[in-house]
């Protein structure tokens, strides 16, 4: 019987290390990386709920349209904003196409007075940056990179004789077809990152409502929100809202949704079978 080489013996001591607590326990894998083995119900289940929920979308994608245009044109004079309210047309493959509500409206430039006033809250921005806490490390490093970015902005406008190539009714129609995108490859991500995961069919249904729900709420409320600083603060602005704050909230909006059904106990765990656990030896 041949010795095991201390390379296998130390391999195998620091898996076992790996795996061990602080306090000398073994650490539980977590619900979301347990694996479960693949049978036809599981299969049907993904797929089923996977083509429901995008169903659903299409179904109600114009009720949704309908109800944007509605908020949009409710809410554009009672917060003051001087944007024009049309529809644009979008082709899609296959023949169709949907008409999207559009605001449109000068893009205003920034004059002297802007660019100072940029400068001035990205100094500020980038001061709180570094005086922050290292508990809030992400923070720090999320406003350095903000005015890092507007810092670009002020520059470009400050400098070049070119014109700003990007207008705002652009930049808001983007904005708002990113939230149709979001939407509609929400029940595809969540087939497959959630819908295989040991929960009830009802919760991972509720799970997906929510996050369309939200979305639906959220991307008008974007729009508007980037609207108003935009006409306020003028051009200058716009790539660190773009990059900042323009994608990033729907996901967001979709890891929260998905560590909230990540967070309550496998259908495993509330019949209390034992859940995949780590092998110490």
């Amino acid at each position: 019987m041949s010795a095991s080489s201390p390379a296998t013996h130390e391999g195998s001591r620091f898996e076992s290390l790996r795996i061990r607590g602080h306090q000398g326990g073994v650490i539980q894998p977590h619900r979301s990386m347990g694996g479960l083995p693949w049978d036809a119900r599981r299969l049907a289940t993904v797929a089923g709920l996977t083509l429901a929920a995008v169903a659903g979308y299409v179904a109600l994608l114009p009720g949704i349209l309908a109800m944007w245009r509605w908020g949009l044109d409710w809410a554009r004079g009672r917060l003051g904003l001087d944007l024009m309210l049309g529809e644009q047309t979008v082709l899609l493959p296959g023949g169709f196409s949907l008409r999207l509500p559009e605001l449109s409206t000068i893009t205003p430039q920034p004059g002297v007075g802007a660019l100072l006033l940029a400068t001035l809250i990205t100094v500020a921005a980038l001061g709180v940056a570094f005086k922050l806490p290292p508990r809030l490390t992400p923070l720090r490093y999320f406003l350095r990179l903000l005015a890092a970015i507007q810092a670009s902005a002020i520059l470009f406008f400050a400098v070049s004789i070119d014109p700003f190539p990007f207008r705002v009714s652009d930049y808001l129609f983007g904005l708002m077809s990113t939230g149709l995108v979001a939407m509609g490859i929400t029940p595809v991500l969540f087939g497959l990152v959630l819908y295989p995961m040991d929960l009830v069919w009802w919760r991972k249904a509720l799970v997906t409502a929510g996050a369309l729900v939200h979305f639906a709420v959220l991307t008008p409320m974007l729009v508007l929100t980037h609207a108003g600083l935009l006409l306020r603060g003028t051009a200058v602005v716009m790539p660190a809202l773009f990059l900042g704050f323009g994608v990033l909230p729907f996901a967001v909006v979709f890891l929260a949704f998905y560590g909230w059904a990540m967070s309550w106990p496998s259908e495993l765990e509330r019949r209390e079978v034992s859940a995949p656990v780590h092998s110490t030896r």
